[in-house]
């Protein structure tokens, strides 16, 4: 693998970052070689709290941490989900506030079935059998 081919996968994982996150990435990946293994920093977004850091990736060959790279970045919710997670959890602290407020039950409720069923339209529905 040449510093071309090492340089087009770098950015394809920037881009890859961008498209799942919908942020740029604060640091631009990079490989580091260093006491016999190779690793990629995958950084989101600088700002929003101490989550910018996505992880790093390993591996004992160049290939071997740019595909762990890949790995870690397909396993990242696609992007309309994870800003739906996000939502519930605004919801769901919204409605642990209220409760900690003695905010009576009527007023909550409401946002409680809301959750449930997010919640339940979340859930994959199970495959057909072949």
């Amino acid at each position: 693998m040449n510093v071309a081919e090492i340089s087009a996968r770098l950015y394809a994982i920037d881009a890859a970052i961008l498209d799942k996150t919908g942020e740029t990435p604060w640091i631009a990946p990079t490989l580091k070689i260093a006491d016999g293994k190779c690793s990629v920093d995958l950084y989101r977004e600088y700002g929003n709290g101490n989550d910018y850091i996505i992880g790093t990736a390993t591996g004992v060959t160049v290939n071997g941490a740019l595909d762990d790279a890949e790995r870690i970045i397909a396993a990242l919710p696609r992007l309309d989900d994870a800003k739906l997670h996000r939502h519930m959890e605004r919801v769901a602290d919204c409605i642990d506030k209220a409760h900690a407020d003695g905010i009576a039950d009527e007023y909550v409720t409401p946002l409680r079935v809301a959750v449930s069923a997010m919640s339940d339209n979340l859930l994959a529905a199970p495959e057909d059998a072949p």
